[in-house]
């Protein structure tokens, strides 16, 4: 008997531990269906620069599109305060998808 006790109680374990993996899978695909379905997505598309502002700015140096990343965008610029030139200044943004300037609609 004490064999069979031990035996279920092995048993009883595992199913246990099965319930809580199935559980957790439970949650995330239950947070899943919950953000397709009510989620607002968010898009950013940088547009490319028209001729006059290509030749006012030289480009876009303090728009920084991370390579293999397309959820972030990063803008810096140079703090200046007063005569006092500072460290510069950085914003990470992210969204569902970047777009940058070079891309297709």
């Amino acid at each position: 008997l004490r064999e069979v006790e031990a035996s279920q109680r092995r048993l009883l374990a595992e199913h246990e531990e099965r319930i809580h993996l199935l559980e957790m899978e439970r949650r995330r695909l239950h947070n899943d269906i919950q953000e397709l379905k009510g989620n607002i997505r968010v898009f950013c598309r940088v547009r490319p620069l028209l001729p006059e502002e290509r030749e006012r700015q030289r480009g876009l140096p303090h728009l920084h599109f991370p390579p293999q990343d397309h959820h972030s965008l990063v803008l810096t610029r140079q703090d200046d305060v007063g005569r006092e030139r500072r460290a510069e200044l950085r914003y990470d943004f992210s969204f569902d998808r970047v777009f940058p300037p070079a891309a297709s609609q």
